[in-house]
């Protein structure tokens, strides 16, 4: 990673944070009448069907739905904005571009849980992605409890590179007529971390779930081991994640590329606006 100019958006805590951590949670980040903005925009769009739209493994429940960036105005906007793109040329330490966005959602009650895992692995099988040089950059659209499955992260385990993992073969269940490359977006993990791996990781850094009030924003490394449980509240968890990477460091995978609203081949640096 590129040592970063003087940052404009992050200052050196915050950096220093995610570097030693793997993550930097940023409280209230983002303005509430932005906030309002991106959650209307995210209800239509959760009711598109289309493609990029996954749903659970019960077939009716919304679980993610990617590239809204690339349909939606007012994701596109904010996805320029300072305090993101900004921050993750901050963090990067390069101009950067947009990668992979998406919206997911831990529906009340029904919301399903993600492996634990690490984001890197994907980008780099499946994309092409030589260095793990990118930043998650999650907007809370919905305040993150105890209760309604945040992320859970073991700090400092992006300092490992990635990790011993099990590849799944064939479809996830409930996924059989699916394409292949949904096998990557469900509750299933593609590439599970092995149980020890993960038990010997905890047992030296522990564990921890950031959560805040909606507006706030969680920046977090691609190699970072993360899960999230099932949602077991009444309360929903919508969170926009856009991912960002350095324009020196695209997808290379050409032969049979993952569509472009999961692995964008246009690498032309984001503009920022206010």
């Amino acid at each position: 990673m590129q040592v970063a100019d003087p940052t404009t958006v992050l200052d050196a805590e915050a950096l220093a944070a995610y570097r030693r951590d793997g993550f930097h949670l940023a409280e209230n980040w983002l303005a509430a009448e932005l906030v309002q903005q991106l959650a209307a925009a995210a209800t239509g769009i959760l009711g598109q069907d289309s493609p990029r739209r996954i749903m659970e493994r019960d077939g009716v429940t919304v679980r993610s739905v990617y590239g809204p960036h690339q349909t939606d105005p007012v994701v596109a906007r904010t996805c320029r904005r300072a305090e993101l793109a900004g921050a993750a040329m901050d963090i990067i330490g390069e101009p950067v571009y947009i990668h992979q966005s998406k919206i997911n959602v831990k529906a009340a009650f029904v919301g399903d849980q993600w492996e634990w895992h690490q984001d890197y692995i994907y980008w780099l099988h499946d994309d092409g992605i030589h260095n793990p040089d990118l930043v998650n950059v999650a907007v809370f659209l919905d305040e993150v409890t105890e209760f309604n499955g945040p992320l859970t992260f073991v700090p400092g385990s992006h300092n490992e590179g990635v990790l011993a993992a099990t590849e799944k073969q064939g479809p996830p269940m409930g996924y059989e007529d699916a394409p292949q490359w949904v096998s990557t977006l469900t509750a299933d993990e593609k590439y599970q971390v092995r149980p020890d791996v993960i038990a010997r990781l905890v047992r030296t850094n522990g564990m921890v779930s950031p959560k805040g009030p909606a507006g706030s924003v969680l920046f977090f490394h691609p190699n970072i081991l993360h899960a999230s449980s099932q949602n077991i509240s009444p309360f929903g968890r919508t969170t926009l994640i856009t991912v960002y990477n350095g324009v020196s460091n695209p997808a290379t995978s050409t032969g049979n590329p993952r569509p472009e609203f999961l692995a964008a081949r246009d690498a032309t640096p984001v503009r920022i606006n206010s």
